[in-house]
C-alpha cells in the first residue's frame, strides 16, 4: 500500500488506504518512512503550528509526507500550510524542545479515527533512532 522507497506524491488510492490504518500501523508507517524521507511534515496556522489540546494536554500533529498532511488538512476543513522540517533539524531541535514543554506528538492523525498514536518526544526519537540503525 505504502510506497517502500521515497515517493514525491502518493495517488487518492493509497490515501484513502492509509485512513483506515489502525493507529499502531499509521506510528509503524511514520517511523519507517521518515529516516527514509529525511524530513516531517507539519501543519502552520497564522498563530503558529497546529496543536491539539486534549485534557490538558497539548499536542502537535506530526505526518512522514507532505501529501497526508495536505489530506488531513482538507478532511479538518482547516486553514493552514504544510511546513517541512528536516529530519535532523526534528530530531535533535524540535524533538527536545517540545520534550521540555511536555508537548506530545499525534502520529499520522486521521479524521473520525477511534484513536491516534499519541508519543512523547523521547518515545519518538527512540522510535526513529531505532529504525536508522537498521
Amino acid at each position: 500500500m505504502f510506497p517502500q522507497t521515497v515517493t514525491p506524491s502518493l495517488n487518492e488510492t493509497t490515501l484513502e488506504q492509509i485512513q483506515t490504518l489502525s493507529a499502531e500501523d499509521r506510528q509503524e508507517l511514520f517511523i519507517t518512512y521518515v529516516p527514509k524521507a529525511k524530513q516531517v511534515w507539519l501543519l502552520k496556522g497564522e498563530a503558529g503550528f497546529v496543536m491539539f489540546e486534549a485534557q490538558g494536554e497539548t499536542r502537535l500533529p506530526v505526518f512522514p509526507h507532505k501529501d497526508l498532511a495536505a489530506y488531513w488538512l482538507k478532511e479538518a476543513d482547516e486553514a493552514a500550510e504544510l511546513e517541512v522540517v528536516a529530519l535532523e533539524d526534528f530530531t535533535q531541535t524540535w524533538l527536545p524542545g517540545l520534550e521540555k514543554n511536555s508537548v506530545e506528538l499525534v502520529i499520522l492523525p486521521v479524521q473520525g479515527a477511534e484513536q491516534d498514536m499519541i508519543m512523547s518526544a523521547v518515545e519518538l526519537a527512540d522510535g526513529i533512532k531505532a529504525e536508522q540503525l537498521k
